[in-house]
C-alpha cells in the first residue's frame, strides 16, 4: 500500500507566510485608522500646521511656579488660535471646554460647551461635557 499523497506547503513554510501576511494586515489597519481619524490638532500627533508638538515645546518656555505643563499650555494656545481662525468650529470649542473641565475649572468650561452647542446642537461631546460641568458645580 502506498502512503497518501500530501498536498500543499509544509507547515515550516506556510506558517511564516501567514505570520507576515497577518502583520502586514495589522499595519494596514493601523495606517488606515490613523489617517481616517486624523491626528492633527492633538497632543498625540502633529499640529494643524504640520510642526510636531515636541518642536513647539522646545520653542515654548516652561511655566514656572507649578502651572500647567508646557504641552498643556501649547494645546490651549493651539485651540485658542484655531477658534480665533474658525469661530464656528464646535469641535475645537468642545476640546477647549474639555480641557477646562479636566482641570476642574467648571465655571470656565460651561460657557464654551454652551457656545459649541449653539454652533452644533447635536454635538454629543458638548452635551455630555456640559452635563458633567453643571453636575460638578452643583456638588460644590
Amino acid at each position: 500500500m502506498q502512503p497518501p499523497v500530501r498536498r500543499g506547503l509544509p507547515p515550516r513554510i506556510y506558517v511564516p507566510i501567514v505570520a507576515v501576511l497577518a502583520l502586514g494586515f495589522l499595519w494596514l489597519m493601523y495606517y488606515l485608522l490613523a489617517v481616517g481619524f486624523g491626528v492633527t490638532g492633538s497632543v498625540f500627533g502633529k499640529t494643524a500646521n504640520g510642526a510636531s508638538i515636541q518642536a513647539q515645546q522646545a520653542a515654548t518656555p516652561s511655566v514656572q511656579g507649578g502651572g500647567p505643563p508646557a504641552a498643556v499650555m501649547l494645546q490651549l494656545k493651539t485651540l485658542r488660535e484655531r477658534i480665533a481662525a474658525h469661530p464656528n468650529d464646535d469641535v475645537a470649542i468642545t476640546q477647549l471646554a474639555d480641557m477646562y473641565l479636566a482641570a476642574g475649572k467648571y465655571e470656565a468650561a460651561v460657557p464654551f460647551y454652551e457656545r459649541a452647542l449653539r454652533v452644533n446642537p447635536r454635538n454629543v461631546a458638548a452635551q455630555t461635557g456640559l452635563e458633567q460641568a453643571r453636575e460638578a458645580l452643583r456638588q460644590r
